[in-house]
């Protein structure tokens, strides 16, 4: 517990001056900017399709603007008569992972997704950037919206909303909510189990347990046409709410979801911070992407650690630290770039990253023996590659199948995340 203490006054410090006046720019309701991400290797784009209001506005009221972007996609919010940035929110998306697939040389591809930002009372600019893996950026899009005249479309109320652990107030706490995919009404007894069960999986591991207080965990109820998800590979197809699939872009135990619009849809009906789709199958399967979604199996020996691991991309925006396992990526690291991820590094600027926490006399690189086995070090491996990049921790759940075991640089990113909900 001493270091978990440790690492809040860090993550309390880090947020003390970001801190903005919501009331002066916003009011309590959510504007949904629902879009298409479209390109290849060389192209990419963004075409805004429409804009829905409704709900209140669930995510922080005092850390309007990022100080640090994680995610390969920035959304900036501008009040449009002074143009002083009031909002601005970072996240990764499937699109940009697929950008690195041998597919996007020869194919363009088109990827839903969304924006949630809090409503403003006066007209604003939203801007859409995108950064490359060697940190360019570029713009998007520039879309202008005013809230008086913009054509909106409110929020549906569908689904009835399960409560399976609340810490405080919506508008203080980190919110996450559960999509259970492929339950039929026949599997009702089942979904209602395995929300809790998953809830438990989500509590019981840390930091999340010595923050309970600061999050709190819903799931809709709500059912597919038929059990089971889709797996392409072996000529399985189900007619599911969501349309989630194994194989996405090519990785066989990739389970994702490329309905981003109707999740968003279903989502509405509660506060959300985090979204977590719930599959119902036994093959083992999950994805999860910075400020995106996440995605988890329901039925494997292993589903406890898939899920808090998942939620660490998610939530986090953590990297995943292992080496020897099927990804369709390449080059997700360029050589001489420091990635964006707090639990990698290259080398390049490691100021940035855990330098200040290691002790004193730990040798960078780190050499993988017994003598540092449970110490901060910098090890070599991670990201996809056994050279290049270094990871802090010789075994963690960003690594392995371990439950319950984030090092410390992984669990001070998940830290950081709670409190950027709190006040």
């Amino acid at each position: 517990m001493k270091k978990l203490s440790l690492l809040f006054f860090l993550s309390v410090a880090f947020f003390v001056c970001n801190c903005q006046d919501f009331n002066k720019y916003f009011t309590d309701k959510t504007l949904r900017v629902n879009y298409l991400h479209i390109g290849d290797v060389d192209l990419d784009s963004v075409s805004v399709v429409g804009y829905y209001v409704g709900g209140h506005w669930n995510g922080t009221r005092t850390h309007l603007v990022e100080t640090t972007r994680l995610g390969d996609v920035l959304v900036e919010v501008f009040d449009y008569k002074s143009n002083t940035l009031i909002f601005s929110r970072s996240y990764s998306c499937l699109f940009n992972e697929y950008r690195t697939t041998e597919r996007a040389l020869t194919e363009t591809g088109s990827f839903e997704e969304v924006a949630n930002v809090p409503f403003p009372k006066s007209p604003v600019k939203i801007v859409f950037t995108s950064f490359d893996r060697k940190h360019n950026s570029k713009i998007l899009s520039e879309t202008f919206f005013d809230p008086q005249n913009t054509h909106t479309e409110p929020f549906k109320i569908e689904y009835k909303v399960v409560d399976l652990h609340v810490g405080g107030k919506s508008d203080t706490c980190m919110d996450i909510l559960i999509l259970p995919e492929g339950y039929s009404v026949k599997d009702k007894k089942l979904m209602k189990s395995d929300l809790k069960r998953f809830a438990s999986y989500i509590l019981n591991c840390s930091p999340y347990k010595e923050y309970k207080n600061r999050i709190n965990i819903r799931a809709i109820s709500a059912f597919s046409d038929e059990s089971g998800i889709t797996d392409p590979n072996q000529g399985v197809f189900k007619k599911t709410l969501l349309n989630t699939s194994y194989n996405t872009i090519d990785v066989d135990r990739y389970l994702m979801c490329l309905n981003v619009w109707k999740m968003h849809d279903i989502a509405d009906d509660a506060p959300y911070d985090i979204l977590l789709i719930l599959a119902n199958s036994p093959k083992y399967g999950g994805g999860g992407i910075y400020n995106f979604y996440a995605t988890v199996n329901n039925r494997h020996t292993n589903s406890d650690y898939v899920v808090v691991h998942e939620l660490g991309h998610l939530i986090g925006g953590l990297a995943d630290e292992y080496y020897t396992s099927e990804v369709s990526v390449t080059d997700f690291y360029p050589e001489g770039i420091e990635p964006v991820e707090p639990n990698v590094t290259t080398l390049v600027d490691f100021d940035s990253k855990w330098k200040n926490m290691l002790q004193v006399g730990t040798p960078v690189p780190t050499p993988a023996t017994a003598e540092y086995a449970n110490v901060l070090g910098v090890f070599e491996g991670g990201g996809y590659v056994a050279e290049g990049v270094y990871r802090p921790w010789m075994h963690c759940t960003m690594k392995e199948i371990r439950y319950d075991s984030f090092c410390p640089v992984c669990t001070k990113a998940l830290i950081d995340a709670f409190m950027y909900y709190s006040r």
